[in-house]
């Protein structure tokens, strides 16, 4: 089993670090994604080609079976970079999706692993729990090496009351190993991950109200956030180049149309833009 499969461009990274354990691409018989983001779920064609079965929140299986609405959004977000960053994009043949609705269980071997719904970071997002570990897609947040934890904030569906009941969620399950996409393991307390997560959910989205209260605009958003960000993570004990790398895994300017849409959906009458 693999839990999302990175977009198609590094499907051969994939298939180099399953030989390295003494397996192929081949042997992938369930593949569990968190979401559909290219980022998690680009390659999962590849790996239903093969003969697996793609299981995917309700929300995000009509789009893995017909991507065109999904490859028009994110081609307005980045236009000529399509091809570079996602690779290849192609349907996953109904016959190989599988729903998974929340609390679903799936009986691998000697596993179970239960999807929970977790929106916030999207609204068709699951974590997936087994025994003492949980597999914690986007909602968990990213984290490179030393650095801390820090929240991906994208557009459309950001929701930060559903975040951090997402967090809520996890902490209730308690898990001893904490997997991230965005990368690996998280090394030390799970739960001082997690409230330093919920904290900066908090505090990034704060942020961004004050900002589109005071009448600060998108295009003058976007350094000032970069900013924010790159203080936060510095002054939390990444290097210059440490930062920089999360700049280029979570891009900052993101964060900007997904707050914008976010404060101005769902708590308009907080704003008091001049």
């Amino acid at each position: 089993m693999l839990f999302d499969t990175g977009p198609e461009s590094t499907f051969d990274n994939i298939v180099t670090a399953l030989r390295k354990i003494g397996t192929s691409a081949n042997d992938i018989k369930h593949v569990f994604l968190s979401h559909i983001h290219f980022d998690h779920a680009g390659a999962a064609w590849r790996f239903a080609a093969l003969g697996a079965t793609i299981y995917v929140h309700p929300r995000g299986a009509p789009h893995l079976i017909d991507p065109a609405k999904l490859i028009t959004s994110a081609s307005r977000i980045f236009g000529d970079d399509m091809q570079r960053l996602w690779g290849q994009i192609a349907p996953v043949p109904e016959e190989r999706v599988r729903i998974l609705e929340d609390k679903d269980v799936i009986q691998v071997a000697t596993f179970e692993i239960r999807a929970i719904a977790t929106p916030g970071h999207a609204s068709h997002h699951h974590v997936y729990h087994w025994d003492d570990s949980l597999f914690g897609g986007d909602i968990a947040g990213v984290r490179l090496g030393d650095g801390p934890p820090i929240p991906p904030f994208v557009p459309p569906e950001l929701h930060i009351e559903s975040w951090r009941e997402s967090i809520a969620k996890i902490r209730e399950l308690n898990p001893t190993n904490l997997y991230l996409p965005h990368f690996g393991l998280v090394k030390g307390s799970v739960t001082a991950h997690l409230d330093a997560l919920d904290e900066r959910v908090t505090r990034w989205s704060e942020w961004f109200h004050e900002k589109i209260s005071a009448g600060v605009r998108e295009p003058d958003l976007v350094p000032a956030f970069a900013k924010v960000e790159h203080d936060d993570l510095t002054g939390n004990g990444a290097t210059e180049e440490l930062a920089q790398d999360y700049e280029t895994a979570d891009p900052s300017h993101m964060a900007v149309p997904a707050a914008i849409r976010y404060w101005r959906k769902y708590h308009p009458e907080e704003l008091v833009e001049s």
